[in-house]
């Protein structure tokens, strides 16, 4: 039985991010943008992330001579060029902080630090471990009806969709309101919108 590999995201990756691409010019700017910190981590000054991460990027030229523009996080952009890492294993695995134990649990502050010293490598899985050991994890609300990003009608059309359950047919419900049968069917089969009454 063959072992599966663990990589960084789930799904296809992207390109990876390799040294021989990255010149000395964004190499030497970044670091003249970084500002140590009292704690011993080290921030990138610049704008930050809802997520609390800050980007980095630099341009280089293909085999075919294009330019091209590449974005990554400052704190992987570190890593890759910090040395501590190899490229294989950097591409393949997320970049985790072992500095988050110096802030409050809701304070994720830590998420600017370019430190390489406070950098790893782990698996997404190893990421959630380390998240749930430290208890930093909140689980996330739990989203219903409209409230659902995935949610394509509103709540008083799935209230009609309801009603008219044996009335209409799902085809004409769904040209009636412009969605596809599916998001019919799934209502009448209790998939979605289960909290409304039937």
């Amino acid at each position: 039985m063959t072992k599966k590999k663990l990589c960084k995201k789930p799904g296809i990756q992207g390109q990876p991010h390799h040294l021989c691409n990255i010149s000395d010019h964004y190499i030497q700017k970044f670091h003249e943008r970084c500002e140590h910190m009292p704690n011993g981590c080290i921030f990138l000054k610049g704008n930050v992330q809802n997520n609390g991460y800050k980007n980095w990027w630099y341009r280089y030229e293909d085999a075919n001579g294009d330019k091209v523009l590449r974005y990554i996080t400052a704190h992987r952009f570190s890593a890759l060029i910090s040395g501590k890492f190899t490229e294989d294993k950097f591409n393949d695995y997320s970049v985790l902080h072992n500095c988050d134990c110096n802030y409050e649990n809701n304070d994720i502050s830590y998420r600017q630090c370019v430190n390489p010293d406070h950098l790893w490598l782990g698996t997404v899985q190893d990421n959630i471990r380390d998240c749930i050991e430290k208890g930093r994890y909140v689980k996330p609300p739990r989203m219903v009806g409209e409230d659902n990003y995935n949610a394509t009608i509103t709540q008083k059309q799935a209230e009609w969709i309801i009603e008219n359950h044996y009335i209409i047919t799902q085809n004409r419900m769904a040209e009636i309101l412009n969605i596809s049968p599916s998001t019919i069917q799934a209502i009448h089969m209790n998939k979605t919108w289960r909290h409304l009454p039937r």
